[in-house]
């Protein structure tokens, strides 16, 4: 990840601190860790916002933090759709697109990553292969985001979910590689890797 989180540090305001939003399942061993590792790349002092549910993105402390921030890190974990549920039309939501609107940087990474996009995959209770699509935060409009693309499996299980979602486009992301998006319409491949674009069955580099 050192090329996207350079190129995270480059875009964010380094004058205010880094939010970390941790997806279910992540330690705080971890989120500690990551702030702790930015801070010795030469960014801000920050905290974890603990958002664990819908309670915790109604808290005006926890919205306040979160609006306040230059960089937003939306962690990885295994369970992104328990972020999703809490931020789902919540004031820390609201508080994100403010603090984006005021220059803010939001990085999602893997599980964080997928939570941007329009749709996100619901497993079913079994354990099996996504079949069924969830809304996710709709910071990205009819685009599925399908982190740590590797592989005939990612690329099967990205087309299961837009075989549901036919309007959509998917973007697979392996590991090491970003896409930055601008407010004005910019758009940047981060890391040696390239970005994977599904529309309709296509599958296209960029």
């Amino acid at each position: 990840m050192g090329d996207v989180d350079a190129a995270a540090l480059g875009w964010a305001d380094l004058d205010k601190p880094m939010a970390v939003l941790p997806t279910a399942g992540t330690s705080t061993i971890e989120t500690e860790a990551l702030l702790e590792y930015y801070a010795d790349l030469g960014g801000p002092n920050g905290y974890v916002l603990p958002i664990f549910d819908a309670v915790g993105a109604q808290l005006a402390e926890n919205y306040r933090l979160l609006e306040g921030a230059g960089l937003v890190y939306i962690s990885d974990g295994p369970e992104p759709l328990t972020l999703v549920r809490a931020l789902r039309a919540s004031p820390a939501l609201e508080a994100l697109t403010r603090a984006f609107e005021r220059g803010a940087v939001i990085l999602g990474v893997g599980a964080g990553a997928a939570a941007l996009g329009a749709w996100i995959a619901d497993p079913e209770p079994r354990g099996g292969r996504a079949t069924r699509a969830e809304p996710a935060l709709g910071w990205l409009n009819n685009v599925v985001v399908a982190p740590h693309f590797e592989g005939t499996e990612a690329a099967h299980l990205l087309r299961q979910l837009l075989n549901r979602k036919p309007n959509c486009l998917g973007l697979g992301i392996p590991d090491g590689v970003a896409l930055g998006l601008g407010p004005a319409g910019e758009v940047e491949n981060v890391g040696s890797g390239q970005v994977t674009v599904v529309v309709s069955g296509l599958e296209v580099e960029v």
